[in-house]
């Protein structure tokens, strides 16, 4: 499982470096036209979160969370202003999940983070391949024990936490200089400040894992994310 994920996010962030070269060479091509017709954005992805703060805290059992995780989101926008370029209005979510090597009566320490925000995209330019994102989110986070073997389909949850923060972000539709150009790869980055607070067992199971104080847990989480847009 572990390779699993490991090779998935080799893959993920090999993807984006080859979509860096290819940007880079379809900047090269003629500006375009003008577009007069309004029309929404839709966007879905594969990423991969890294939250410092996760690999920070300090469980009871012993053991430490994974540098990095695996996501899937998706995003739709609507464009409401145009001048000098374009403002789009719309929703984003996506759900992350990291692993562990830390010790717990089932096989799997596993810490899920699912969010909704409320966001703004603004396209500067005539070409609008580039877009600065910004937004309110609310973060549902659960740290759970998974099963498998003799339990496959048991999960234990340790802790949870809602907490409101904010998205910051830039996303380029890859190729999206050329004329009549409406779909396509994209790439995106995003930063979650965010504060879930002290991180420690709401429920035991066998015995603690994460304890009375496992330490505060905090973003900035950093999210690379590639994926395809219709616009």
């Amino acid at each position: 499982m572990q390779a699993t994920l490991e090779s998935l996010q080799r893959l993920i962030l090999c993807a984006a470096a080859s979509l860096v070269l290819t940007g880079a060479a379809a900047a090269q091509s003629e500006a375009p036209e003008e577009d007069t017709v309004a029309r929404g954005r839709m966007e879905l992805w594969l990423s991969v979160p890294g939250w410092p703060g996760l690999s920070d805290l300090a469980p009871a059992a012993g053991g430490i969370f994974d540098d990095y995780g695996l996501g899937l989101g998706g995003a739709f926008h609507w464009p409401v202003q145009r001048y000098g370029g374009r403002l789009m209005l719309g929703i984003e979510g996506a759900i992350h999940a990291v692993e562990s090597n830390v010790p717990a009566y089932l096989d799997d320490l596993l810490a899920r983070d699912g969010y909704l925000a409320v966001t703004t995209k603004w396209l500067p330019g005539q070409a609008r391949s580039l877009s600065f994102d910004a937004g309110i989110a609310v973060h549902q986070l659960d740290i759970t024990q998974l099963g498998s073997g003799y339990y496959p389909f048991f999960e234990f949850q340790s802790w949870e936490k809602i907490a409101l923060g904010a998205l910051l972000g830039v996303t380029w539709d890859v190729g999206g200089n050329r004329p009549g150009v409406q779909r396509g790869l994209s790439l995106g980055l995003r930063v979650h400040l965010v504060d879930f607070g002290t991180v420690r067992d709401e429920d035991i199971l066998i015995a603690p894992v994460l304890g009375t104080n496992a330490g505060d847990l905090s973003g900035p989480i950093y999210v690379l994310q590639i994926g395809y847009c219709w616009r």
